[in-house]
């Protein structure tokens, strides 16, 4: 299982091992205890893991400058999930992403993801899914 993690001293962000005890950041090679750390995004993907070390990476230089009021996002519920799968019928992940409105594109994946998982919907064509 892997985590996005951001380093105290430099406060960039990368990717850890979350079995290990301790790791070094890559930056600025500062060891420190995995368990110890905030983790901002897990998964068993090291792909979505590295896409969620530069999201972070991203958002975090953009909130030094911009610190006004953000918009709330609703966590997904499975029920809240089943109805957006349902209420889509046949999409892609772009549709996904536009119906899900305020979520990042790593968000959408890990929602396919797990909506594939539980036999909600299947891929009927390459990039395409489909209520089951």
């Amino acid at each position: 299982m892997y985590g996005a993690v951001v380093c105290p001293r430099c406060r960039k962000g990368f990717a850890v091992d979350l079995e290990r005890r301790t790791s070094s950041c890559p930056h600025c090679g500062r060891r420190i205890q995995v368990r110890r750390m905030k983790t901002h995004f897990t998964s068993e993907s090291a792909s979505l893991t590295a896409q969620a070390v530069r999201e972070l990476n991203r958002r975090g230089r953009r909130l030094k400058v911009d610190q006004g009021p953000r918009e709330r996002v609703l966590p997904m519920s499975p029920s809240r999930i089943e109805t957006l799968v349902q209420d889509l019928g046949e999409f892609d992940q772009d549709e996904l992403e536009a119906a899900l409105g305020g979520r990042t594109a790593m968000e959408a994946e890990e929602i396919l993801r797990r909506v594939l998982q539980m036999g909600l919907v299947y891929e009927v064509s390459p990039g395409r899914y489909r209520k089951a």
